[in-house]
């Protein structure tokens, strides 16, 4: 019978949606996290490539003044004399940089398998 004859009381109302997250929507908002974690990365290393070239101008230009490279501007330089400075805010930029990298890269969704793996470990050690 159309919905149209019915009363009131015999109209079905239509099933309200699903208010739970879904499979889909789990997934969808973990690659979106990925996706701007990916984005956030590139921007880091972009920033680590350009902030290191500009530190390095810097300190190479100041180190070279400073040891005899510019003998009229020089004061009293030790060539040979260089400070070896920024090799460590490379190396540690560079390690926090790494971390970042492996976050990102390595960080993914459990698989059915892997849940299903972890239940039979935790089931045979009872």
């Amino acid at each position: 019978m159309p919905t149209e004859m019915l009363t009131e009381r015999e109209q079905v109302s239509p099933e309200p949606p699903a208010t739970g997250p879904t499979e889909d929507g789990e997934l969808r908002a973990w690659a979106r996290k990925h996706v701007e974690g990916v984005h956030k990365l590139k921007r880091d290393i972009a920033i680590y490539v350009l902030g290191m070239a500009a530190l390095t101008s810097v300190w190479a230009l100041v180190e070279w003044q400073d040891n005899g490279g510019f003998e009229r501007l020089s004061d009293n330089g030790n060539p040979g004399d260089w400070e070896p400075w920024i090799i460590y805010v490379a190396l540690i930029w560079g390690f926090f940089v790494a971390l970042d990298a492996l976050r990102v890269y390595f960080d993914r969704p459990a698989t059915e398998a892997e849940v299903d793996r972890a239940l039979e470990r935790m089931r045979s050690h009872r």
